[in-house]
């Protein structure tokens, strides 16, 4: 088994009765949700529903995600990836940096790993 696997294995069965992820909100917010909302600063919470993170030991913030650890994988891969433009960079980085669940987050795909390209028109505004 890999360690990926690994630490996979180590989460908690998820709690369907909640969301899929954390809401990132203020404390204010928190008298007006309902019992299904996480939240970021709910801990014990965020460990009953999510589990513990195999790698850092922290509650999970999503279906067997961890903020922080991916946090941490994004911005050690970002010196291997470019769009060739420094806002959309950034742009896409932010995202990734403050993703809580593995389907919030973009991800910069080059142009030569697309397949299947069907163009629908050429050239400008006729």
């Amino acid at each position: 088994m890999n360690s990926k696997e690994n630490f996979k294995s180590l989460w908690k069965k998820y709690n369907y009765d909640y969301q899929l992820h954390v809401t990132i909100s203020t404390t204010e917010l928190i008298e007006e949700a309902n019992e299904k909302t996480v939240y970021m600063n709910d801990l014990e919470k965020r460990k009953q529903v999510y589990g513990i993170c195999g790698e850092c030991n922290e509650p999970g913030t999503g279906f067997e995600w961890c903020q922080s650890c991916n946090a941490k994988r994004f911005r050690d891969n970002f010196k291997n990836w470019t769009s060739g433009n420094k806002d959309i960079d950034k742009f896409i980085q932010q995202s990734q940096l403050n993703a809580v669940h593995y389907s919030k987050y973009l991800e910069w795909i080059p142009f030569e790993n697309v397949n299947d390209i069907t163009y629908i028109t050429r050239g400008g505004y006729d």
